[in-house]
């Protein structure tokens, strides 16, 4: 595999993480394939990886306790990140099937949901696209619903204009319904993938989010002229992967954990003696 030159700009995968049992393998697949810098979980570092097919054990991942300690490291100056982006998913044009210049800034809104969690009902505030009739009606119903947004929102932006300026973390979530409004609003941003016309939309014709994420990672490494990997026949060239291999950064990493321990441990000595 002949190496890659490095992108001019990064992208990082920003998204909750609230159980390890929560399967975010096809996300991870994904990060892979369009060669995310690194993928920034809150909640728990570690998850099921089914349906990575592997590719898990090729994406840097890093764990944070909060949203707010995620955005402190992604603004620093280790990663460089000019924008965080909101991922919204998709909306439904009914006015063009095919002439792409219809499809529209969107308005954003937030709504209270309820679901039920181990029997008890667990309301959350969350943010989706709202936009008149360009939205999906059951889209536009639930956000009527729960009044105005208490945020100052950006309008949402459709993917295909590219309007990235550099370094950038897309922020994602694996409910369809929309963002939970505390972590959209430490975003600079929204974007969305537009979704064509049908005689009756539902909302089975709203994408997965491994789908959206995917398309969204397609725009912004076509923005910033990544390189494409190799393939040979039908498949791409892909690193192998050794049992107990770690990279640089997680070698610096414990090299530094074990010199902090070793300077704790000093430490105590000369309080002892």
């Amino acid at each position: 595999v002949h190496p890659l030159t490095m992108p001019q700009y990064k992208s990082y995968l920003l998204i909750e993480n609230s159980s390890k049992g929560n399967n975010l393998g096809p996300l991870l697949r994904c990060a892979c394939a369009f060669r995310v810098t690194e993928v920034i979980f809150v909640g728990f570092a570690q998850c099921s990886t089914e349906g990575s097919h592997g590719s898990a054990r090729h994406v840097p991942i890093r764990a944070f306790t909060s949203f707010e300690q995620a955005e402190k490291y992604l603004r620093g100056a280790d990663c460089g990140v000019v924008d965080i982006v909101g991922v919204l998913g998709g909306t439904w044009n009914h006015r063009s099937s095919s002439a792409v210049d219809a499809y529209d800034d969107c308005e954003i809104s937030e709504y209270d949901h309820t679901s039920d969690v181990n029997g008890s009902s667990v309301v959350r505030r969350l943010v989706t696209i709202a936009s008149g009739d360009a939205v999906i009606p059951t889209f536009r119903r639930v956000c009527e619903s729960g009044g105005n947004a208490s945020h100052n929102y950006p309008t949402s932006i459709p993917v295909y204009r590219r309007q990235f300026r550099g370094n950038t973390a897309f922020l994602c979530t694996k409910n369809w319904r929309g963002l939970p409004a505390e972590q959209a609003r430490i975003c600079d941003s929204f974007l969305h993938v537009p979704h064509l016309a049908t005689e009756e939309p539902c909302q089975a014709m709203f994408v997965d989010i491994q789908s959206i994420i995917s398309i969204v990672f397609h725009h912004f490494t076509a923005w910033a002229q990544y390189d494409e990997r190799e393939s040979e026949g039908q498949k791409f060239d892909v690193a192998v992967y050794q049992k107990g291999q770690i990279s640089e950064q997680q070698k610096t990493e414990k090299a530094a954990k074990r010199a902090k321990i070793r300077e704790a441990s000093g430490n105590v000595l000369e309080e002892l003696a």
